[in-house]
């Protein structure tokens, strides 16, 4: 996953209405596929240091060989129409795999079909970057800032 940056701004999305939005831009086009997987997951999510902390139990579990799926066929995680698998036969070693609603979005073109695979290094690097941009512009007028843009590159693993 080469020269992907990850952006995260402060959005008007209707009139006197602000928002945070975090995506990730490849040849200054936005990448769908991360931003309907990933992307989503995390800012749907990590609505709470709590919910964060629970997925990071499970990654830690999953990590140190102490989670086995009592259905590999089901997502170990699901969450606003996001399945998440942590384990094989879905999920690629120390990976997660990640579908959504949108299909054309959920699949890797370059598997032949098979869900999106991210490291788990790149879930928690993203999540700090959009936890680290939160804080930010914690307690301030978003009508303010919009505009605010900070990016970060997109971690290759």
């Amino acid at each position: 996953m080469k020269n992907k940056t990850l952006v995260f701004r402060i959005a008007k999305i209707a009139e006197k209405s602000y928002l945070p939005r975090l995506s990730c831009i490849e040849n200054n086009e936005y990448n769908q596929a991360i931003g309907r997987t990933l992307l989503d997951f995390i800012t749907e999510h990590s609505t709470s240091e709590k919910e964060d902390a629970s997925f990071e139990e499970l990654l830690q579990k999953v990590e140190r060989g102490e989670y086995q799926p009592q259905d590999p066929r089901f997502a170990d995680w699901d969450m606003n129409a996001k399945q998440i698998w942590l384990c094989s036969p879905v999920a690629l070693p120390g990976h997660m795999a990640i579908t959504n609603e949108y299909t054309e979005y959920s699949i890797d073109p370059d598997s032949g079909g098979e869900p999106q695979q991210f490291t788990f290094n790149q879930y928690r690097t993203v999540l700090k970057f959009w936890r680290e941009c939160q804080q930010m512009i914690e307690g301030k007028d978003l009508s303010t800032i919009e505009g605010f843009r900070r990016e970060m590159p997109f971690p290759e693993k």
